[in-house]
């Protein structure tokens, strides 16, 4: 499909949609205003793929399931950002006007003006501005959906298990997974949560294969990232999406925090607001070697939080998991097969919060 910038007000007929407006309901047919009123996080505008030669096409759908952009493909893409250790960073520019050059950043539809690459990526790939989306008369974005609603204070909910990690690629998921496959196998209803990172369908739908009950993430509430500036957001939405969770009123919910629990993701902030902490029942990180897990006690010690257990590349070894144990007085456990250590450890914890939480507050 083609199309020239020079075009006015019309209709478009969309045929490839990213994951990121699954909770849109866009429709198939939207109109496109050949201007850039709104240049905002989760900002909505049509874009038409340029050359694909020599770069990353790979688009996530709205069902999860792939496909590919081929040049002059128009589609609906959102304006975010991105931080990445090895691949794309973008940020949203200042300034937008029809035809300027944007990057895809995303496979779940994030575009942007590049911030930094690694080499080994490839080239990013370039799309043209064409304008902006309306549906009945109104400019778009993705943050309208309100699947999920931001939220203030938290009330009694399930008990937390949080896992956390020193970097990607630390086997968060999989333990995550673990844990979820452990607590169902003893009949518990459990509901798990993706609350920092790059919004990717993929990542919920691999915890969505554990037979969890309800599966949520910060990409409900229409954030294409939790790299925002706005920080209270963020943390809102991370309380929002445990209070959604919470509606089916489950025996536990753990939630995996993305990419690096310090950084640009703001899972920091997360950990540390007050309202989130109270609901903590244990902490599980995953580091990439021992000077990480080190410095993740460093932190975990600063924002008052108890780490449960240590696993991740670090403990790969029995030689490793033994000093970590003895060096940082955490216990640790390899998550690449069974983690009977690992689930011993938070039942332990979740009955010390149960037991916390029935007790009465004495006051003196």
């Amino acid at each position: 499909m083609t199309r020239t910038i020079n075009e006015t007000v019309g209709d478009v007929h969309l045929t490839k949609i990213p994951s990121l407006f699954r909770r849109s309901n866009l429709p198939d047919v939207v109109q496109i205003i050949p201007k850039v009123p709104s240049v905002a996080e989760g900002a909505v505008i049509l874009v038409q793929v340029l050359s694909t030669e020599g770069k990353r096409t790979y688009m996530e759908c709205t069902t999860g399931e792939s496909d590919d952009l081929a040049e002059g493909d128009i589609i609906p893409a959102v304006l975010g950002k991105r931080r990445m250790f090895n691949g794309f960073s973008c940020d949203i520019p200042g300034a937008l006007a029809v035809g300027d050059i944007l990057y895809w950043s995303s496979a779940s539809g994030v575009v942007g003006e590049i911030r930094g690459s690694d080499k080994a990526w490839g080239k990013q790939l370039a799309v043209r501005v064409l304008g902006s989306a309306q549906v009945a008369g109104k400019y778009l974005n993705i943050k309208q959906a309100q699947f999920i609603r931001r939220v203030q204070q938290l009330d009694t909910i399930a008990p937390v298990i949080c896992v956390a990690g020193t970097a990607t690629n630390t086997g968060k998921t999989s333990t995550s997974a673990k844990v979820i496959q452990h607590f169902k196998s003893k009949g518990l209803k459990v509901a798990c949560a993706k609350l920092t990172g790059m919004a990717y369908l993929e990542e919920l739908r691999k915890l969505s294969t554990t037979d969890a009950d309800l599966v949520s993430g910060f990409m409900d509430a229409g954030l294409p990232s939790t790299c925002g500036e706005d920080v209270t957001e963020i943390v809102e939405i991370a309380l929002g999406t445990l209070h959604h969770l919470n509606q089916i009123q489950p025996d536990v919910i753990v939630v995996e925090f993305g990419a690096s629990f310090l950084g640009p993701y703001n899972a920091e902030s997360v950990l540390c607001s007050p309202e989130f902490k109270k609901h903590i029942a244990a902490v599980i990180v995953s580091a990439s070697d021992p000077v990480a897990a080190w410095g993740a006690k460093q932190l975990m010690d600063q924002w008052g939080l108890s780490i449960t257990v240590f696993t991740g590349p670090v403990v790969n070894s029995k030689s490793f998991e033994a000093y970590v144990e003895e060096t940082l007085g955490v216990p640790a456990e390899d998550n690449r097969d069974a983690i009977p250590k690992i689930m011993s450890l938070v039942e332990s914890k979740l009955e010390e919060f149960r037991q916390r939480r029935a007790s009465p507050v004495l006051h003196v």
